[in-house]
């Protein structure tokens, strides 16, 4: 079983057949369901924070597994959007900071400082 299959018995099939060998048991990863399941809704995001305070009162995998079951009510399926960091140029972040002290200072707006730098840089060349 993968990690969607076990995401969607848990929160949507409810027949806890996801884990029934030692093999099945050790592909659980707490970690990994605990965070696509917090990804569902601002509720199973609460629950789930909750659950990891106490991961250490689980023997073992299929415990842990089993409680996840009876926490989360049986909800209608849907995509489950991942959420992930977005990267930032560096060198955007410091364009975009010059520009807005520039703006302050000379009192003129972001799109008038960007057309002097940009009236700038074509006279240079």
């Amino acid at each position: 079983m993968t990690i969607f299959d076990q995401i969607s018995d848990i929160l949507f099939k409810k027949k806890n057949t996801c884990i029934n060998s030692v093999d099945e048991e050790q592909s659980f990863s707490p970690y990994l369901v605990s965070r696509w399941i917090s990804m569902y809704s601002p509720k199973c995001a609460k629950i789930c924070n909750e659950i990891n305070k106490y991961l250490g009162v689980f023997d073992s995998k299929k415990t842990l597994y089993s409680f996840y079951i009876s926490q989360f009510d049986k909800t209608p399926a849907k995509k489950i959007n991942y959420f992930k960091k977005q990267k930032t140029d560096s060198n955007k972040t410091e364009q975009d900071s010059l520009i807005l002290n520039l703006s302050k200072y000379y009192e003129l707006s972001k799109r008038e400082i960007n057309e002097y730098i940009s009236m700038l840089n074509f006279n240079k060349n």
